[in-house]
């Protein structure tokens, strides 16, 4: 575009030269205002931005705590019973984003020998634990013991004294953060399963039902 004063000949005719004033490139009013403030303001902005970002998006811990064990059914004689059991585990986001269970795996120990196994993997409609909040999951395990391996104990515990069972439950957890971010946690306690419900037949087997199937 030309200039609309001199029409792109440089020359500035005099009709104009009383409204024009010349000044020189080097005057301190040329020179741009608070640029250093606008700088620093800046700076300033970029780092507070990014290290809020770090903040709030920082991976933290997912965690997976088995926190209660119920009998849910069993079957108690003194050569062999059958246990399933029920397993509740408090999924925990210490995130300020959502996280996703992406497996669980639940394991329970007797006597010091690995009695039952759930391993659950979410491909689709996994559980989501909402930021800074916690999730309940509900997991059966299936349990045979014989004779060897810890049946007569559990007889005289749940039959006879009609006191409770002590397990090992181990739990394996592995979640999904912020841009696909993998968390893994692992967890292991003892947990008592109380004996209360299971009835005693004419035949010395006991017997309990609370999941509604024969």
């Amino acid at each position: 575009k030309q200039c609309r004063t001199c029409k792109g000949t440089g020359k500035i005719s005099r009709k104009y030269s009383e409204g024009v004033a010349v000044i020189s490139l080097g005057d301190e009013r040329l020179a741009p205002q608070r640029t250093v403030i606008y700088i620093i303001l800046a700076v300033v902005v970029f780092l507070a931005t990014t290290i809020s970002c770090v903040i709030f998006l920082y991976p933290r811990p997912v965690t997976g705590i088995s926190r209660t064990l119920q009998i849910l059914e069993a079957k108690i004689a003194r050569n062999e019973t059958k246990l399933t059991l029920g397993i509740t585990v408090q999924a925990h986001n210490m995130n300020f984003l959502a996280s996703h269970v992406d497996a669980v795996v639940t394991s329970v120990q007797f006597q010091n020998r690995q009695v039952g196994t759930n391993d659950t993997t979410y491909e689709t409609s996994r559980p989501s634990i909402k930021a800074r909040g916690n999730t309940w999951l509900n997991y059966t395990v299936s349990t045979i013991y014989g004779r060897e391996s810890g049946s007569q104990d559990i007889y005289t515990y749940c039959c006879v004294v009609r006191w409770s069972l002590n397990f090992k439950v181990l739990v394996a957890s592995k979640f999904s953060y912020f841009l696909s971010t993998s968390i893994e946690y692992n967890d292991d306690k003892y947990l008592f399963a109380n004996c209360a419900g299971v009835r005693r037949e004419s035949d010395g087997t006991c017997y309990l039902n609370l999941i509604g199937t024969e």
